[in-house]
């Protein structure tokens, strides 16, 4: 049976579903079955402001105050996010934590 797969699609055959593995994408099946949550982070690699790092999976912010913390991303776009007192991970493939428009206390680690 084929499913002629439509966006926004209101049902997705499971079979139609591909996710990445090591080898490359693998088919969705009852040997390799939707996974319900993204792998864990390999490591964490400290970030210092206005160093450009090797982007990652994504950014923890670890906040010691509330304020705003500026990313700059590989096509040079920036965007300050507002961030509150604790762990914030953000999903964000960014090159280089701006220290103008970052005024946040806090520290920041690239998740591999």
């Amino acid at each position: 049976m084929t499913f002629q797969i439509t966006a926004p699609a209101a049902y997705v055959p499971q079979t139609a579903i591909a996710f990445a593995a090591p080898e490359g994408a693998a088919l969705v099946s009852d040997n390799s079955p939707l996974p319900i949550s993204e792998p864990s982070y390999r490591g964490a690699r400290p970030i210092a402001l206005d160093t450009p790092f090797a982007s990652a999976r994504a950014i923890a912010v670890i906040a010691q105050g509330p304020g705003n913390v500026a990313f700059r991303f590989g096509d040079a776009s920036t965007i300050a996010v507002p961030v509150a007192v604790g762990l914030t991970v953000l999903p964000f493939a960014a090159t280089q934590i701006v220290a103008a428009g970052t005024t946040a206390p806090a520290t920041f680690h690239a998740l591999v």
